[in-house]
C-alpha cells in the first residue's frame, strides 16, 4: 500500500531522485498548502529509518504553508493509525510498533513534524496543524476510520487536533502527553473532545503523570480512559521497550483500539 495525494504524486514523480532529506527543529506549520509551493520530496534511494524494506513505503503529502510532510505508510484496512512523534524523534521512532499494528490489520501512517526528519519547514503554524494534515491525507487514501496517536509533544498535538477535527477522529490516544507544548494547550482542548480518548502515563514520569490525570479529569463524558502504569518509561518507549509498566501500557492501548477502532471495522 502507498498513500500518495495528487501533490504527493507530483512530488514522487518529479522530485524524488533529485533531493535528499532535510533536518530541522521548527515545530510550526501554516494553515494552507498549495501544490505549486510544495518542495521536492526526499529520495527513496535514501534508506528510510535505515530499513531498505521501507524504500517503497515512503510518502510525501501536503502539509501547510506550501510545504510537504514526509513519513511512511504501512498495512491495509479501513482504520488508519496516525502516529505523531515525541520531541527529538521522527516517525522512525514508531517503526517496530507500526509494523506490529500493520500486521494486525491496520493502516499506519507515521510522519515527521514540519522542519524535522524529511519534512520541509513551514514558517508559521502549529504541531496540531501537522496532525490534522496527516489525518486528512489518511482519509483521502481510504482510511474510513482515523485514530490519532501521539507520544509526548506529539500527544499534545493529537489532543488539540482531535478536539477540532472535522469530520471527527475515530479515537485519540495520548502517551505521556504534556498538558501544553509549543503554545498549544491540550488541557483546554480536551474539554471539547467528543470521541473516545485514552491517556497513558507512567506513575514515575513526574509532571507527565500529573498531566495525564489533569487532562483525564478535564475531559467530558464517559468515553475517556486513564491508564497509569508502573515505572518511568515515556512516550513511545511505553510500547516499544520491555520494562516496568510497558506490558500494562501495551495492553491498555490494544484493548482501547479493540473496543473503539478494531481493524477492518
Amino acid at each position: 500500500m502507498r498513500f500518495i495525494t495528487g501533490i504527493g504524486c507530483a512530488l514522487l514523480l518529479t522530485g524524488l531522485t533529485a533531493c535528499g532529506s532535510q533536518a530541522g527543529t521548527t515545530d510550526t506549520s501554516n494553515a494552507t498548502a498549495t501544490s505549486t509551493a510544495v518542495a521536492a520530496a526526499p529520495s527513496p534511494a535514501d534508506r528510510l529509518c535505515g530499513d531498505p524494506q521501507l524504500n517503497d513505503k515512503q510518502v510525501a503529502f501536503a502539509g501547510q504553508g506550501g510545504t510537504f510532510l514526509a513519513g511512511y505508510a504501512l498495512g491495509e484496512g479501513n482504520v488508519t493509525l496516525v502516529l505523531a512523534p515525541q520531541a527529538s524523534a521522527t516517525g522512525c521512532s514508531w517503526l517496530g510498533w507500526a509494523k506490529q499494528k500493520a500486521a494486525a490489520g491496520y493502516r499506519v501512517l507515521a510522519f515527521d513534524f514540519n522542519g524535522e526528519g524529511r519534512s520541509r519547514r513551514a514558517e508559521t503554524g502549529t504541531n496540531s496543524g501537522d496532525v490534522a494534515a496527516a489525518a486528512a491525507f489518511a482519509r483521502a487514501k481510504g482510511g474510513r476510520g482515523v485514530v490519532l496517536i501521539g507520544a509526548s509533544r506529539g500527544a499534545t498535538a493529537t489532543l488539540v487536533a482531535g478536539a477540532r477535527l472535522e469530520p471527527p477522529a475515530t479515537a485519540v490516544i495520548s502517551l505521556s502527553g504534556p498538558d501544553s507544548y509549543a503554545g498549544e494547550s491540550a488541557l483546554r482542548a480536551v474539554a471539547r473532545l467528543s470521541v473516545p480518548v485514552l491517556y497513558v502515563a507512567a506513575t514515575g514520569d513526574g509532571s507527565f503523570a500529573t498531566a495525564a490525570q489533569a487532562m483525564y479529569d478535564a475531559t467530558p463524558g464517559d468515553q475517556r480512559t486513564l491508564s497509569m502504569v508502573p515505572g518511568r518509561q515515556h512516550g513511545t518507549a511505553l510500547l516499544t521497550v520491555t520494562d516496568d509498566g510497558t506490558a500494562d501500557a501495551t495492553r491498555a492501548v490494544d484493548d482501547f483500539l479493540a473496543n473503539n477502532a478494531p481493524p477492518k471495522g
